[in-house]
Parts: C-alpha cells; sequence; structure tokens
C-alpha cells in the first residue's frame, strides 16, 4: 500500500483473534478508566448515590494500597485475557536457578530490568499467573510497584490493587517488605524508558541508591530480573533536541515521560499503538543475602550495588545467547 503499509490478512485463525482482543482490551485498561470515570461524572445526577461513597472510600478512607497492599485476588490474576495475552507475544517466565531458596522466609525485593514502554514483563508475567508465578513461585505473594497516580484513578486502583499492585513510593514498599512478599520494583523508571531502543539495553542503576538502601534497611533479599525482549515490543524514534528537552521537563515535573514509540494495529503490522507480537521472557535471577543494617553507610551501599549489577550482568550473559541468538544486544549500566 502507500506508504508501506501492511495490512493484516481478513481471514486468521480464532486463537489469534482473541489473542489480539486479549491485548486490546489489556492496553486500554488506564484509558477506559479514564472514560468510565469521566463518563461518571458527566451523568453525575444518576451516578452520585454510588460514585460519592465509593471515591470517600477510594481516596479519603481506604489507605490499604500504602499499608502493605490490597488482598490478592487469585481469580482476577487468572481471567482470560492475562492468559490469551501472555500467548500473543509470547509471555515467558523463567526461574534461572530451580533450585534457588525462595521459601518466602525473608523479605524478597526484586528489581525489573529494562522498563521499556510500558514494561508489559512485569504486567504479565508477575502482575498475573499467565506466565506461571504459582508454579514458579508458590511461596511468595508478588506485589509489583507501580505509579502512584494509577491508585487515584477511580476503578483503575480496584484492578491493580487486586493483581497485588502497590504505589511505587518508600512508605508502600516498606509496608510490603515483609517476608513471603516479593516487591518488584523497576528501577530504572521513567529515566530509562527515555533510553528504550529495539536491539540495545541502557539501564538507569548505577545511580540509584533508594533501592540498595531499602534492601539493606529490612534485610531482603535483591533479586535481578531481565526482560529479554521487553525493549523490542514497540519501534521508538529518536527524538530532537527540543522534544528530548520537553520529554526530560515532564519527567522532572511529574516523575513520568515516555519516549517517542509505534507499534502496530489491530488491521495493520506496521502502524498504530499496540506492541508487536515479539517474544517477551522474564528470567528471574538468584537472590542476593543481605543483612539488616537500619543505617546502612554508603560503602555498605555501593557494596551491594557493585554485587547487584555484577549478578545482573552474569544474567544478561548466561541467558541472551539462549533467548536472542544470532544478536549482539549491547547492556549498557548508567
Amino acid at each position: 500500500l502507500p506508504g508501506g503499509l501492511e495490512l493484516a490478512p481478513l481471514h486468521v485463525p480464532m486463537r489469534r483473534r482473541r489473542q489480539m482482543l486479549a491485548c486490546v482490551v489489556g492496553t486500554s485498561l488506564i484509558p477506559g478508566a479514564a472514560v468510565l470515570t469521566g463518563l461518571c461524572f458527566y451523568f453525575w445526577r444518576k451516578t452520585w448515590p454510588v460514585l460519592v461513597p465509593y471515591l470517600t472510600w477510594a481516596w479519603i478512607i481506604d489507605k490499604s494500597p500504602w499499608k502493605g497492599g490490597m488482598r490478592i485476588s487469585n481469580w482476577l490474576r487468572n481471567v482470560w485475557m492475562f492468559r490469551h495475552w501472555a500467548e500473543y507475544f509470547p509471555a515467558t517466565l523463567i526461574k534461572a536457578n530451580p533450585r534457588a531458596d525462595f521459601s518466602g522466609k525473608r523479605p524478597i525485593l526484586m528489581g525489573y530490568h529494562p522498563h521499556g514502554i510500558l514494561s508489559f514483563g512485569v504486567q504479565l508475567c508477575i502482575s498475573s499467573d499467565a506466565a506461571g508465578w504459582p508454579e514458579k513461585f508458590p511461596n511468595l505473594s508478588p506485589r509489583p510497584c507501580t505509579l502512584n497516580m494509577n491508585f487515584m484513578m477511580p476503578f483503575l486502583r480496584e484492578f491493580v490493587g487486586r493483581l497485588g499492585g502497590i504505589p511505587a513510593d518508600a512508605k508502600a514498599i516498606r509496608s510490603a517488605l515483609k517476608p513471603g512478599n516479593a516487591v518488584v520494583l523497576v528501577v530504572g523508571g521513567a529515566a530509562e524508558a527515555l533510553d528504550t531502543k529495539p536491539g540495545e539495553y541502557v539501564l538507569t542503576l548505577a545511580r540509584r541508591t533508594g533501592f540498595f538502601r531499602l534492601a539493606l534497611q529490612h534485610g531482603a533479599d535483591l533479586v535481578p530480573c531481565f526482560g529479554f525482549g521487553e525493549n523490542d515490543i514497540f519501534e521508538t524514534v529518536k527524538p530532537s533536541s527540543l522534544v528530548r528537552k520537553i520529554q526530560l521537563k515532564a519527567y522532572k515535573l511529574m516523575s513520568f515521560s515516555m519516549p517517542l514509540f509505534y507499534g502496530r494495529g489491530v488491521f495493520t503490522y506496521n502502524m498504530g499503538m499496540l506492541p508487536f507480537r515479539r517474544p517477551l521472557t522474564v528470567v528471574v535471577g538468584d537472590p542476593i543475602l543481605t543483612e539488616k543494617t537500619a543505617e546502612p553507610t554508603k560503602e555498605q551501599i555501593d557494596e551491594l550495588k557493585e554485587k547487584y549489577i555484577a549478578a545482573l550482568r552474569q544474567l544478561h550473559k548466561d541467558w541472551a545467547p539462549r533467548l536472542e541468538p544470532g544478536r549482539d544486544s549491547t547492556l549498557m549500566i548508567l
């Protein structure tokens, strides 16, 4: 077609249609919640008997997301959407060492790398059971961290919270760091998202300290996790200097920013906002034991950081040839 647009065939197996539907629903949760909230406010004369008590509960009374997290719904983590959405890529969860100690007797703090555009590896392999979390980590309740604003949006907060999500702030993380929980933090954050590029892994990690300080203060084992293929799910566009300045300004103001990216559509292969069908594999490394230290020194933090970065590099070195054969994927840590 003109412009190089590639259209998807009309006749595809029903299995792939289900996968596409699940992907559309999954990627539409945030805008869908925003639209639903807007409609409730627009028709407030009819919705206020439900809206007022619900918002009072959500915004004023219920502080459970900041106090260890909501009660996890196993039913929600196993709904059809996640199963077919994981098949769409496909998304896979691997425990690098089957004999590693994940008994749940100590708190676990997992770092997920890289951030990518929307951290689909966390959404599918950790925030749902579609990739086999309960079988691989039966003694751990996943507590993935997400933006605080997701817990301020009506309806979305219930969905995210029941999947195990907690706000990505120190108070919530400290409350959730207890035996039996695996708190999962995308350490690079929005700064790392801006460096997303297919075929490359540029991680914002060397200048992070809070992640390692939390682990020492709570005696939590640090676990590196690598999402192979996370940066390949979308194509990114190199921004101009002006756009880059705007992105950095937005990041400083809102602690959130997005790179310029594009994917595919429902009926097109190379234009749209849906992720490409490319393999996504999350590999969970071995726990790095820490000794609980109320006031860790800079030297202790730096020592733990060095151990963690070395383990992360080794994880990439061991698994990249198997999962990305024929590709010389670079790993850069800033």
